[in-house]
């Protein structure tokens, strides 16, 4: 059934209000007094918290200088007991470490500075603290000058007639005046604080009244939220496209890395080639220098060639794909480190090999990871003592964890960061190498879901592991000593 409105005039000739039109008036007074409140408030509640932020933005102000204040006295105090410490042992250590707490504290006395410079008092206070921490300098300045001239005496004599108890009148005068800056600075602190509670306060009862009015106003919000999503929705969308743009980008440029390493190698090949044939055929007329720079010719081209051979194996590593099986680990160490030993048998290292857990992955790879931590072992080894290398393995939750363990020469943690990159090396040209090796490990690790990480000392060794996640294999179990923890 269709239902048509009455018309007005009719309902007032009947004597009674239209129903519809009485809603519709309500509804439009309930709204425009909700929206004038929620506008009220609104702006209310963007006032104070206009204030609350810049009475936030006081007091982080205030904590800053008290810090800085804090941060001035310790260093003339660090100042001083460095310069009392030149006194009684004329050791140059400490003239630097004077230096150092002077220049800490001028830096925090400009930053004093510039955090006073909107207020009178303080601005005043400031530069009398000024001028009382220039005096105090100029007298370690003095004592520092009688002692490397006069010697320790006459520096003891002239620090009691400076510093005798109770304590001098300059340092009275400098706690003085920090004490001062201190109390004005909490004093204004105590009242920001005060305020911004207060704004704080209000604030939480404005938002309580605006999310009652909001609450009649949500079929409106819901028109929003629609609009919100919609957005969403594009900008997903744009963010997709611009994903694929850069996987497109980054295949361009693996593909431009190989083109380009694999058409160096017939240039160098050429020079290697040539430099030999020079050595073979002229040899004997060249000199020792010649004959030097000839052999240079020839091994940098050969390590160039070899860096682009590791270049063009890490950009292989992104496109092949992985054949995941079950590896015996225990057995794939040690046929890669008997085939390394083989390679260069020099040397007489002890190697540990225990039990290790069962891998699952691309057994070439996995290969290649071994061969590269095992080939470092060998390589970065201490002069003084035959090395030591041991592999070990545990479980840790779904994932196992490897270990290549040596007593070489180690490197500094502070390096860490560099230690997988492709060409980064932290050792000097004793020990051969192009870099590439630990960026190898790197990716290949991190293609098969897991991660790699290092810890070492100098002159103590250096253990790098590696995690991979466990995966059904059909009943390939784990020898029992590599089913518990770390060792």
């Amino acid at each position: 059934m269709k239902i048509e409105a009455m018309p007005a005039e009719k309902a007032a000739r009947a004597g009674r209000r239209p129903g519809s039109e009485a809603l519709q008036r309500r509804l439009a007074v309930a709204f425009a007094s909700a929206l004038v409140v929620v506008t009220t408030l609104s702006l209310t509640v963007f006032e104070t918290a206009r204030r609350a932020l810049a009475s936030s933005r006081l007091v982080a102000h205030a904590h800053e200088v008290l810090q800085v204040m804090n941060g001035v006295e310790g260093a003339l105090v660090t100042a001083q007991s460095a310069v009392r410490g030149f006194v009684i042992t004329g050791d140059e250590v400490y003239l630097r470490d004077r230096d150092n707490a002077l220049s800490s504290l001028e830096s925090r006395v400009q930053r004093l500075r510039d955090l006073t410079a909107g207020n009178d008092s303080q601005r005043r206070r400031w530069q009398a603290l000024r001028d009382r921490l220039d005096e105090r300098v100029a007298l370690l300045d003095r004592l520092v000058v009688i002692r490397q001239t006069e010697g320790a005496g006459a520096a003891r004599r002239f620090l009691r007639s400076v510093y005798p108890p109770p304590p001098p009148a300059t340092t009275g005068r400098i706690r003085a005046v920090t004490g001062e800056m201190v109390r004005e600075e909490e004093l204004q602190l105590a009242g920001r604080m005060r305020e911004e509670e207060l704004a704080s306060t209000f604030a939480v009862a404005s938002g309580i009244v605006l999310t009652a009015l909001f609450a009649l106003m949500f079929t409106f919000g819901y028109l929003a939220i629609r609009r919100q999503v919609a957005q969403a929705f594009r900008l997903n969308a744009a963010l997709l496209s611009r994903t694929e743009e850069v996987e497109a980008a980054n295949r361009e440029l693996e593909g431009f890395s190989y083109s380009v390493s694999h058409d160096l190698r017939s240039p160098l090949r050429a020079i290697d080639g040539f430099s030999r044939m020079l050595t073979e055929d002229y040899g004997g007329r060249l000199d020792d220098e010649g004959r030097r720079r000839l052999a240079v010719i020839r091994e940098s081209s050969q390590r160039m060639g070899r860096l682009i051979d590791d270049l063009l194996e890490f950009s292989r590593l992104g496109k092949k794909p992985l054949a995941c099986s079950a590896i015996d680990m225990t057995a794939l160490a040690g046929e890669v480190y008997r085939e390394l030993r083989t390679a260069d048998p020099e040397g007489s290292p002890a190697f540990d090999l225990a039990p290790l857990p069962k891998g699952w992955g691309d057994a070439a790879m996995l290969r290649q990871v071994l061969a590269n931590l095992l080939s470092n072992a060998l390589k970065y080894v201490r002069k003084d003592r035959a090395p030591h290398i041991e592999v070990r393995g545990w479980a840790e939750g779904d994932r196992n964890v490897y270990c290549v363990k040596d007593d070489g020469v180690g490197f500094d943690m502070a390096y860490y960061h560099k230690l997988f990159g492709v060409f980064q090396r932290l050792h000097s040209a004793e020990f051969p190498g192009t870099g590439v090796g630990l960026a190898i490990v790197q990716r290949i690790v991190t293609r098969h879901g897991g991660r790699v990480w290092a810890e070492s000392k100098p002159d103590e060794g250096s253990s790098f592991y590696f995690s991979l996640p466990k995966a059904a294999m059909n009943g390939f179990a784990d020898p029992p000593a590599a089913r518990g923890g770390r060792k």
